[in-house]
């Protein structure tokens, strides 16, 4: 009998400490990413603002409706755990000017992002620069950044 009271007695003091903790911590978490951000949404570490970029229409080679197939192609592949590499790179590639990729990252817009997975509250706004940033090694990011370079697109 002694065991089980003392193991409540352990469960309510780890509970009186560590509900508090997490608090704390979720306040400083909430409160950090408040204040960094590019005007667009997109945090200032993860991917850069695109909020005042122009899209050339005379130089696009794919349709809207094109663009929106690429970034939901896009997002699909990163979606939940476990990221699809080689559709990334088969889009990537598909895309040619500079303008077409605006065109596909405007098209992706700005979606909840929390490890890959959907979330809501808790998750932050990142543009489709920002996704590729999380779900991508360096090493995975460096198979596309010459793309990216030539397009004047940091990554």
């Amino acid at each position: 009998m002694t065991g089980l009271v003392n193991k409540a007695a352990m469960i309510g003091i780890g509970i009186k400490i560590g509900v508090p903790v997490l608090a704390i911590g979720t306040g400083i978490y909430l409160i950090k990413r408040m204040f960094k951000r590019n005007p667009d949404g997109t945090s200032t570490r993860v991917a850069p603002s695109l909020k005042d970029t122009v899209i050339q229409k005379e130089n696009l080679t794919i349709s809207p409706s094109d663009a929106a197939l690429f970034a939901n192609t896009l997002y699909g592949a990163m979606l939940d755990f476990g990221t699809d590499e080689k559709t990334i790179y088969n889009i990537i590639r598909k895309i040619s000017t500079k303008d077409d990729m605006l065109l596909v990252i405007k098209a992706f817009g700005m979606k909840q992002y929390l490890w890959g997975t959907r979330t809501a509250l808790i998750g932050q706004n990142y543009n489709l620069l920002g996704w590729l940033r999380f779900e991508l090694s360096d090493r995975e990011i460096a198979k596309i950044k010459a793309k990216f370079d030539q397009w004047g697109i940091p990554i």
